[in-house]
């Protein structure tokens, strides 16, 4: 299983653009504030942990869910269960 951080892509349907953007309305909406090298970094790269405060401002600050910032992708065989290779016995 892989989880996609897709930051940029809510940013971008949301119309906003750049980091110091981001920035400024993290402030505004959420009273929440980053440094722009925080921001840059969280936009840039996954990250490997994410305080949920800073879930709760980007949010709030972009108006989604956490669902819409993770993307998960599901292996497509989830059976647990082994397939049966044995042949059928015909009666005779």
């Amino acid at each position: 299983m892989e989880i996609e951080w897709r930051l940029r892509k809510v940013m971008a349907s949301r119309d906003v653009w750049t980091a110091t953007q981001l920035r400024e309305l993290l402030i505004q909406r959420a009273g929440f504030e980053l440094s722009l090298q925080s921001v840059d970094v969280l936009i840039k790269k996954p990250p490997v942990q994410v305080k949920v405060a800073t879930l709760q401002a980007l949010c709030t600050t972009l108006r989604c869910t956490p669902n819409e910032l993770f993307g998960i992708d599901t292996p497509r065989d989830v059976s647990l269960v082994e397939p049966d290779t044995t042949e059928s016995r015909h009666e005779q």
